[in-house]
């Protein structure tokens, strides 16, 4: 059965994850203005009463429906980062996120772009529940088009990969070489998807990296990035945000950016 975005329903499904298979309760409902929790919601909030309330409130009455991103955009990096995390909920975020505009092929793109920055067995996991997903909603892939291979692209070289110069040699070709030049994500969306991935699983070195390559080599603003790290917050927790936002500071004060300019 297809589900709706808009469905006020609790989906009982079996999340199979690598080595293993469990029976999840997800909430999959949407908050709108004047509705309560459902039943089938509310027993997910039993054990915390006023997390529901802030679910309704906070998550979905204030902070997706903040303009600063739209709705793709917060679709796009809350999949990447509960990938990253390898949270059942993925299972609600893809078809929602197919509901806020992307398409299946970029959400194939998200899961292959993550799977370099959060592991291979969080792309294996992904990769079933957005077939799952797709099959569902009588959904096919679309030819995927593959990097333009005459682009040239900056070969970096960096301490970092003396002890391993095989993966300095890999990072070149097929991680800057190859999945950042796939056409189907924008650059922008990619440094989006990094930047919140790198957030969620507290890599301080690269987090710093690649806020700086967003502000300058890809698009994003500031306001932009200030507003992933808000995001991201409800979905990989205070400590990481507070990094980030630290992060983000030390660029923003080297770039001249006024703090003021901030929602």
């Amino acid at each position: 059965m297809r589900m709706t975005y808009k469905a006020m329903v609790a989906l009982v499904g079996c999340a199979t994850v690598i080595g293993t298979v469990g029976c999840t309760q997800i909430d999959t409902a949407v908050y709108e203005a004047g509705e309560e929790l459902s039943p089938q919601i509310s027993s997910l909030y039993e054990g915390s009463p006023y997390l529901g309330e802030l679910r309704n409130t906070l998550l979905y009455g204030e902070l997706w429906e903040r303009i600063e991103l739209s709705k793709r955009d917060r679709s796009l990096i809350t999949i990447a980062v509960l990938q990253a995390l390898v949270r059942d909920e993925l299972r609600l975020h893809i078809p929602r996120g197919l509901d806020n505009g992307l398409t299946p092929e970029e959400i194939t793109e998200i899961i292959l772009h993550v799977t370099f920055y959060a592991g291979w067995p969080t792309g294996v996991q992904a990769s079933l529940l957005a077939a799952e997903v797709f099959l569902e909603r009588g959904l096919s892939l679309e030819p995927l088009p593959r990097a333009d291979q005459n682009v040239e692209t900056v070969s970096y070289t960096s301490g970092a990969y003396a002890a391993v110069p095989r993966l300095g040699e890999l990072r070149n070709s097929l991680l800057y070489g190859d999945i950042w030049e796939r056409p189907l994500l924008s650059k922008r969306d990619r440094s989006l998807i990094t930047v919140a991935v790198a957030q969620a699983l507290y890599t301080t070195n690269q987090l710093r990296t690649h806020i700086g390559r967003a502000l300058d080599e890809n698009g994003v603003t500031p306001q932009e990035l200030s507003e992933l790290i808000l995001h991201i917050t409800f979905y990989a927790g205070w400590p990481a945000a507070v990094n980030a936002g630290g992060l983000a500071a030390e660029a923003y004060e080297e770039r001249g950016v006024s703090f003021e300019q901030l929602n």
